[in-house]
């Protein structure tokens, strides 16, 4: 007969220290994809110069997160508040990125996951839930407003048509993730 283990959950200090450790990557990949852009000249230099500045700042804010992980509070709520921190700022990141690359043309919606992952690492259904939402009403935002500062580039009906997926998309992404929150019946 085989008896239940039952697996202690991981604390999540650890998983914020983890987040952290592939953030840093995340952001070395950005700034070499900005090399290689502006070394073939497909960026202009104030696009180099905003994308260097927006990818300095959230190294700033994952590296401030970083360092209070390191420092052991005993209250787990200050790691939840910096986890919170940092998925505003990934949202933030995601969505100036995709007005900066022509709103509802932007290949950078896909951005918009790793604040959805990292909010499911914890295993909680309302964080990622409110993860999805704002992730949603950033990337929102961010299109309506491109579309309408740049009138001309599209139809309407393609503008709230994209939105329309790809909220859609994030919050099948979101379901998806929340699966694995359940434990299988017996």
């Amino acid at each position: 007969m085989v008896k239940n283990i039952k697996i202690s959950p991981i604390p999540i200090s650890f998983i914020l220290l983890r987040i952290c450790r592939v953030h840093f990557v995340y952001i070395a990949v950005y700034l070499l994809s900005i090399i290689i852009f502006d070394s073939w000249n497909l960026l202009s230099h104030e696009a180099v110069l905003q994308r260097w500045t927006l990818a300095g700042s959230l190294l700033v804010v994952n590296t401030v997160i970083w360092y209070l992980c390191k420092l052991k509070f005993k209250n787990q709520n200050i790691y939840k508040i910096l986890l919170v921190c940092l998925i505003v700022a990934d949202i933030l990141f995601a969505a100036v990125n995709v007005y900066w690359q022509r709103g509802m043309a932007s290949k950078s919606v896909a951005l918009f996951v790793v604040p959805i992952v990292s909010a499911a690492l914890v295993r909680s259904r309302s964080l990622l839930l409110a993860t999805a939402s704002l992730s949603i009403a950033a990337y929102s935002v961010a299109a309506v407003r491109y579309f309408f500062d740049n009138y001309g580039q599209g139809l309407r009906v393609e503008l709230y048509g994209e939105v329309a997926f790809y909220s859609a998309f994030i919050f099948v992404i979101a379901g998806l993730l929340m699966i694995s929150f359940r434990s299988a019946p017996d």
